[in-house]
């Protein structure tokens, strides 16, 4: 993989040279402007030319804006903004030290564009060393990740086998996962963990000690029921956890069933994915189920006579997206990015 190291040369010498050797260290190809040598063309454009003939863009930025071309631009300015119009994957590292002016808006503009997961601060020559590493070999993982047509056939595994438990007409809130790397095998060692697993729900507020739980066990699934929760886990790696959506029930609101709280939605959501992640990156799904009757919104503090609604069709509404790594930061920017959509669904 050729990865092309964007950043100032000027002082930054000892900064690149980390950053070269990361590089080499991964078995990829380096491509820096100090290794082009004499060519037909304008230094800036060669440097164009290589931006949009590497694999990935390493953009590497500290206090110093650098040279500025006639177009106000600097050079890695320039770099960066052909990176991302030929829509190339760009890691970018900021230096974590004081910037002003141009500069500033300039990491402003990068941090606006470039995901969270491929954006990392440093202070020295080896944090840098370090970040370029574990992004490039995340990058790696996701380029490897199954597809999302292979997740969804996988997600299949569910309707198959006794999902809801027979609680099918239950408004619930599911995440399903599937690590990546993938983790097949696994069925054994998980299924030893059921009380492990039912502890961690309970301290999560997902479930009660004194409420218990009832081990499944159906040829390459294990998990457990407990009273308004199901948590299974395949073989091949993918789990899931599904939890009825109830809102506390108010004599003097009889509308208070029609509602999904968004609140409570977000809270199970970031507990599942605490619970069924462990610091892995993967393919996750959250899905609404038995919503074609419901308000995405919160019941309404006080008790009210009437409620509008739309009638849908659709008994469900699900995203997925892919995530490696999938740090809480990362997982909490895409359920923004859910919660968003599901509000919309459900209010169409």
């Amino acid at each position: 993989m050729n990865v092309f190291i964007s950043s100032v040369v000027r002082n930054f010498e000892s900064y690149r040279t980390a950053a070269k050797k990361a590089v080499t260290l991964l078995g990829h190809v380096p491509v820096m402007c100090e290794d082009f040598g004499a060519r037909p063309y304008s230094s800036q454009e060669a440097c164009m030319t290589e931006v949009e003939q590497a694999d990935v863009v390493v953009l590497v930025l500290g206090a110093d804006f650098g040279f500025r071309t006639a177009s106000g631009e600097s050079v890695t300015q320039q770099e960066f903004r052909r990176a991302r119009a030929a829509d190339k994957p760009i890691l970018a590292f900021l230096h974590d030290v004081d910037v002003e002016g141009l500069q500033q808006e300039f990491r402003w503009e990068v941090s606006d564009y470039v995901d969270g997961l491929f954006r990392a601060t440093f202070v020295n020559e080896q944090e840098l060393s370090d970040g370029i590493v574990r992004a490039l070999n995340q990058l790696n993982t996701n380029r490897s990740a199954v597809s999302e047509e292979e997740f969804e056939k996988q997600l299949q595994i569910r309707n198959a086998n006794g999902r809801w438990g027979g609680r099918d007409h239950e408004t619930r809130i599911e995440l399903a996962f599937l690590p990546q790397p993938a983790s097949p095998g696994s069925l054994r060692a998980i299924h030893a963990e059921h009380e492990s697993y039912f502890l961690k729900f309970c301290q999560a507020g997902l479930s009660t000690v004194k409420a218990g739980y009832v081990d499944f066990d159906r040829d390459e699934l294990t998990g457990i029921d407990a009273p308004g929760l199901i948590w299974r886990h395949h073989d091949r790696g993918l789990s899931w956890l599904s939890m009825t959506l109830a809102n506390p029930v108010r004599t003097s609101n009889h509308f208070d069933g029609y509602y999904i709280s968004p609140t409570q939605v977000r809270r199970l959501a970031e507990a599942a994915h605490e619970i069924l992640c462990q610091g892995r990156g993967g393919w996750f799904q959250l899905s609404l189920y038995g919503v074609s009757y419901k308000v995405f919104a919160e019941p309404p503090a006080v008790a009210t006579s009437s409620i509008t609604m739309s009638h849908r069709s659709e008994q469900e509404v699900e995203e997925r997206r892919l995530l490696v790594p999938a740090t809480p930061a990362a997982y909490g920017r895409w359920l923004d990015d859910v919660m968003f959509k599901f509000k919309r669904k459900l209010s169409s």
